[in-house]
């Protein structure tokens, strides 16, 4: 019995030795240094969190717009303030947003789960306007009981302007600068 909890431990100590850790994804290259336990990235001062947790796919501009072609049904979430999502905001660009987007600030989403507890099941596809907050949105979406989530990486502020690619002409509404 002592042999069988000595090798239990030794496992344990084992696998605890070999987890890594990652920044909670906040869009910058630190995102995929790998660190050997828990703390604060040095980079961004984002908590670092296990490597496995993170369960969210990395999508291209074109990729985002194909999932939007391919899966009417997917449900567009813009991480932005209302004021950048509608132009309101003369502050900082909007850019644009997408067609039926839902709009929930990233510093708001935690708060406003529960409204989007029906789409758990659909796929979720994410955007911001630089890629900084849809990443943290994707996580957290991802380890809430969210099966399909997809970030897009660079944001709306990559896509060329006047915006000639025919996928994002259709689902796209740029806004004048």
């Amino acid at each position: 019995m002592i042999n069988l909890y000595i090798l239990f431990i030794g496992i344990s100590s084992l696998l605890q030795e070999t987890k890594e850790y990652v920044c909670l994804p906040c869009g910058y290259d630190c995102d995929i240094t790998i660190h050997k336990g828990p703390g604060i990235c040095p980079v961004c001062n984002m908590k670092l969190v296990q490597k496995s947790t993170i369960k969210f796919e990395n999508l291209t501009a074109n990729e985002f717009c194909s999932r939007i072609t391919a899966n009417p049904k997917a449900v567009l979430l813009d991480v932005r303030t209302p004021g950048e999502f509608n132009a309101t905001n003369t502050e900082v660009m909007s850019f644009g947003h997408f067609k039926n987007a839902i709009n929930i600030s990233v510093e708001e989403l935690e708060g406003r789960l529960s409204e989007l507890d029906k789409y758990k099941d659909r796929e979720v596809l994410v955007y911001c306007s630089h890629s900084h907050r849809s990443p943290r949105a994707s996580y957290l979406l991802s380890t809430r009981g969210f099966k399909n989530v997809k970030n897009m990486t660079g944001g709306v502020s990559t896509f060329p302007q006047p915006v000639l690619n025919a996928c994002l002409k259709e689902n796209f509404v740029a806004h004048a600068h």
